[in-house]
């Protein structure tokens, strides 16, 4: 699940948190902390042979490996104590006339949620987007996952639209959200 926050200025990170961008090694450790976390996020929601399905083939390894060096990606992982518990993967989004991203992953560990991991995350690929020249960063979440929609709002993403999307045998509906990126996310 993403993180939820409803005040993302009271929490700093725990101390010894790198955020630091993936490595082929890391591969096995995001395709885990997915499984963990997708089990505990959309147990009630989405049925399980489409949760297997989905992270059978969206988290193998080398179906993430173009993601490590890719031009346009920006791939995160969360460190503590020498163990990742989480991670955050922005892409270059194609727009005729404007320079946008996507956050299309983001997931820490529920045991390490509510901590300012995420949100380390999300200022670091808020920076890295801001160093790119990138205008505008979208995010889609399951509609009815309020607490990650807090999260992202608590982060300065807007609500655009909702849209269907097919995850195995069944729609799930999506909350669209976006948010400018400014020269405030320069700063870490």
């Amino acid at each position: 699940m993403e993180e939820n926050l409803a005040h993302p200025s009271l929490l700093n990170p725990p101390e010894g948190l790198i955020i630091r961008a993936v490595t082929p090694a890391d591969l096995t450790h995001v395709a885990h902390v997915a499984r963990i976390t997708w089990d505990a996020t959309y147990n009630q929601t989405i049925a399980p042979e489409n949760r297997r399905e989905f992270l059978e083939r969206s988290y193998q390894p080398e179906n993430l490996a173009d993601a490590v060096t890719a031009p346009g990606h920006w791939f995160y992982v969360a460190e503590l104590n020498q163990e990742i518990v989480g991670f955050g993967h922005f892409l270059q989004r194609y727009h005729p006339t404007q320079r946008r991203a996507e956050l299309v992953r983001l997931y820490v560990l529920p045991e390490y949620q509510h901590e300012g991991i995420g949100t380390a995350i999300l200022k670091t690929g808020f920076a890295a987007l801001a160093q790119a020249h990138m205008q505008q960063c979208f995010v889609s979440v399951q509609a009815s996952n309020t607490p990650a929609r807090k999260f992202y709002e608590g982060h300065g993403f807007v609500f655009h639209q909702n849209h269907g999307q097919f995850l195995g045998t069944q729609i799930v509906i999506m909350a669209e959200y976006t948010r400018p990126i400014t020269r405030k996310d320069f700063e870490l």
